[in-house]
């Protein structure tokens, strides 16, 4: 065990706390620049997941270059970040080659990719058949064994008001969430497969490797930014003058014009497969049968019961659009950090169904979405929408 840094996340929370302390103070003291960033701070822990509303996002997977980087095998990144690193480990190739760098470093001589894009649809699925057994197992457990629909709604809602924000249920919430990671941004580039609990090894391999202050310059007159917990992580600065002379090829000639076009909300293409998702969950809780008790008069009696089978068009026929809608704003308030209180809910909720009444369902969720994921004064700015949408409504009749 290390005296000054962790070699793992199996230590003591105390230990753990002062030498991660440590390890941030060293890779701050090691070179002074600003592309050294801390992922894990505030709102840049949702780069590249979220749009400037914080409204989680999810990359257009046409913009994904889809041939391999060389010494790998299958990584694709962003189309613009893949050229990037290219030209960038040439010239790391070019000063190997003449000993400008010390041509023996392991990581940092000849700039090879381990991992970059991972597809987040993928994740999610693979997400969240680990938590419907979860769901199950906790049912279970609690005994809680549900008839119908409603009252399996009724006990999934109480086990989300626990354990939502920590394991969100919608992907629209898993998207931003941990259990995400920012790789699936496509903006992403690791030259290393290391294990990220090891600070002794990016210690010894990547801080005090000799390249590394060349490898940190080189990396922002690229117009990449290196994530300090995880050093062999590169991150494109879609922001930065180097990146976007590279986006500009592909016709992204600002952050914003990337942001708008390279990726899309999560949430509208979500609500498609919501209540697929629900349907599904439903069908792994409810036992075939069971046993059921129950008095008459004064004797106990035992009656067997058998849940309710739905189909999609089942559900949709005796369940209306709105049911679903306000089913989906319930769920992600319980999946966010949410202020509001339960009468502002409510007036949420009903102003974004009046939105899906006077508009459609994807602005309504688009709307519903801004609100809930920004911080700022929800009433002002749902007013501001509501009057410009009904504006525009009134100039195009």
């Amino acid at each position: 065990m290390s005296f000054f840094y962790a070699a793992s996340n199996n230590e003591s929370a105390k230990d753990l706390f002062e030498k991660r302390t440590i390890y941030r103070g060293t890779v701050a003291g090691s070179v002074e620049y600003t592309n050294l960033v801390n992922f894990n701070f505030g709102e840049k822990f949702f780069y590249g997941r979220t749009n400037r509303l914080f409204v989680p996002i999810t990359l257009n997977e046409s913009t994904l270059k889809r041939r391999s980087f060389k010494g790998s095998q299958d990584n694709s990144a962003v189309n613009f970040v893949v050229d990037a690193f290219e030209d960038m480990a040439k010239q790391y190739n070019k000063c190997a080659d003449t000993g400008y760098i010390d041509p023996n470093d392991t990581y940092l001589s000849r700039l090879v990719v381990h991992n970059a894009w991972v597809n987040p649809h993928t994740m999610y699925t693979s997400y969240l058949t680990t938590y419907s057994d979860s769901l199950r197992d906790a049912m279970i457990k609690k005994a809680r064994n549900v008839k119908n629909f409603d009252e399996f709604i009724v006990e999934l809602e109480l086990l989300l008001k626990i354990s939502a924000y920590r394991f969100p249920f919608t992907k629209t919430a898993f998207i931003k969430s941990r259990r995400c990671p920012i790789n699936c941004s496509g903006l992403v580039v690791e030259i290393a497969d290391l294990d990220a609990s090891n600070d002794e090894e990016k210690i010894a391999k990547f801080i005090e490797s000799p390249n590394w202050e060349f490898y940190v310059n080189t990396c922002r007159s690229f117009g990449f930014m290196i994530d300090q917990f995880v050093p062999w992580r590169l991150v494109a600065d879609i922001a930065s003058t180097p990146m976007l002379d590279y986006a500009n090829k592909y016709n992204f000639d600002t952050t914003d014009y990337i942001l708008g076009y390279g990726y899309g909300p999560v949430a509208n293409n979500y609500f498609d497969k919501f209540k697929y998702h629900l349907l599904n969950l439903y069908n792994k809780v409810a036992p075939t049968s069971f046993n059921e008790t129950y008095r008459c008069g004064d004797k106990t009696l035992t009656r067997k019961i058998t849940p309710q089978k739905y189909s999609v068009d089942y559900l949709s026929k005796i369940y209306p659009e709105t049911y679903f809608i306000k089913l989906y704003f319930k769920l992600r308030f319980l999946e966010e950090e949410s202020q509001f209180e339960d009468f502002e809910k409510e007036m949420i909720v009903d102003d974004c169904l009046e939105i899906y009444e006077s508009h459609n369902l994807g602005t309504a969720i688009q709307i519903f979405e801004r609100i809930l994921n920004k911080p700022f004064d929800y009433r002002g700015s749902l007013g501001y929408i509501k009057e410009y949408l009904n504006a525009a409504a009134a100039e195009g009749s």
